[in-house]
């Protein structure tokens, strides 16, 4: 705990606050309310597999992802990838890799929060996106993944299932494309300590 001093019309002012070097310890987002009990800590307590990665995926915007469980699955999804597509060269006379990519279990939650970008570093906060593993049998489609999009603010912008129209346009289509990879790019990892 550090005390500061700040001087206010001639008096002196004495106030505690918490100072911490990790930039993470930091919420910069608003969680809506029906998502609070779900995210609780989820910047100090759940296993941040990123750090802040610049994605021509979402929008050209720094991006920082975090899982509540599950990041082993996470982690072995992305050796799997570079093994398949950074490895293999489809001019060469061998064989092609068969794919062993892994899925995430039942509650899940593989959450991103999404940073503007400005002069090559991330900025402005501007929203989270989640997709949450449901119970076999939610959206057997789209892998039972429940998607979920709100702003800084804390307001919710889209929720539901990948079948959803609006979802389908924003976050589903693309998702689909990787359906061997359980819907779940896994195209940065960063080991955290």
């Amino acid at each position: 705990m550090k005390r500061v001093l700040l001087s206010m019309a001639g008096s002196l002012i004495a106030i505690s606050s918490q100072v911490t070097a990790d930039p993470f310890g930091v919420y910069p987002f608003k969680i809506p309310e029906q998502y609070r009990a779900e995210l609780k800590g989820y910047r100090t307590q759940w296993k941040r597999v990123t750090g802040f990665e610049h994605s021509g995926l979402h929008w050209q915007q720094f991006i920082v992802v975090f899982l509540n469980k599950d990041a082993r699955v996470y982690e072995s999804n992305y050796l799997e990838y570079l093994r398949l597509y950074q490895d293999y060269d489809e001019d060469e006379d061998e064989e092609e890799p068969v794919p062993n990519f892994k899925s995430y279990s039942e509650g899940t939650i593989v959450l991103k929060e999404n940073f503007s970008a400005q002069s090559g570093s991330p900025h402005e906060a501007l929203t989270i996106t989640m997709m949450i593993k449901r119970q076999p049998g939610y959206s057997p489609t789209h892998g039972d993944w429940e998607y979920v999009q709100f702003d800084n603010q804390g307001k919710v912008l889209l929720a539901g299932k990948g079948s959803d129209s609006a979802i389908q346009k924003v976050c589903a289509s693309c998702h689909e494309s990787i359906k061997e990879r359980d819907y779940i790019f896994a195209n940065f990892y960063s080991k955290s300590k």
